[in-house]
């Protein structure tokens, strides 16, 4: 099975116009304002230190996504803590993602996704990607292309995967295994388009 890859865009700008011209689906960070679509994907700001689960809760109450992802288990949130928060959310969304750090992922209840930290900034989880081979369903959280690609080669059971690195490439280039020059004339807008267009089939081709 592919995984679905989905771009989580900062505003309502060029990328998200962008993504539905592709087979990715569109992710947003629930603390934005001014949602005027309908996100198959929303993130917990993990890096907002001002941000709180109940506002989480209440933008998935209204948006209902397809995928919402839980505060990540780690800094002073117990396991039950977080599975209570994940229960939540599950009201509003079809899957919810949880993701653990200070737990092994095999704590995780089969009911939930568990995450996978591929970003480089943030914190992030002491596991090695053996560690989540028994999990039966992943969401690769952030990375670029490149990093999620190796990581897929691991036979993990990867069902979902979102990104924004496609969008800060594209401010220079156009993606297609590698970053490269653009055809001259394409805006910003086309370049994330074939950049997105360029991995969901690579993706298709693992």
């Amino acid at each position: 099975m592919v995984p679905q890859f989905i771009m989580t865009v900062q505003n309502d700008g060029d990328v998200a116009a962008a993504i539905a011209d592709t087979s990715a689906e569109l992710g947003y960070v629930s603390s934005l304002h001014n949602i005027s679509r309908t996100p198959f994907f929303l993130d917990y700001p993990f890096t907002n230190p001002d941000s709180c689960f109940n506002d989480h809760l209440a933008a998935a109450k209204r948006l209902n996504p397809k995928i919402a992802v839980a505060p990540d288990i780690e800094k002073g949130l117990s396991l039950s803590d977080g599975l209570r928060q994940a229960d939540l959310l599950s009201d509003h969304a079809d899957t919810v993602v949880v993701v653990p750090k200070s737990v092994h992922p095999s704590e995780i209840p089969q009911r939930f996704r568990v995450g996978l930290t591929m970003a480089n900034f943030g914190s992030s989880a002491p596991w090695t990607l053996g560690d989540y081979r028994d999990c039966e369903s992943i969401h690769f959280l952030g990375g670029p292309p490149h990093r999620q690609m190796i990581a897929i080669e691991h036979g993990l059971a990867i069902d979902s995967m979102d990104s924004f690195a496609l969008g800060i490439q594209a401010m220079y280039g156009v993606w297609d295994g590698k970053k490269k020059d653009a055809p001259s004339g394409w805006d910003y807008r086309r370049r994330v388009t074939e950049s997105i267009r360029n991995y969901c089939r690579i993706l298709e081709g693992l």
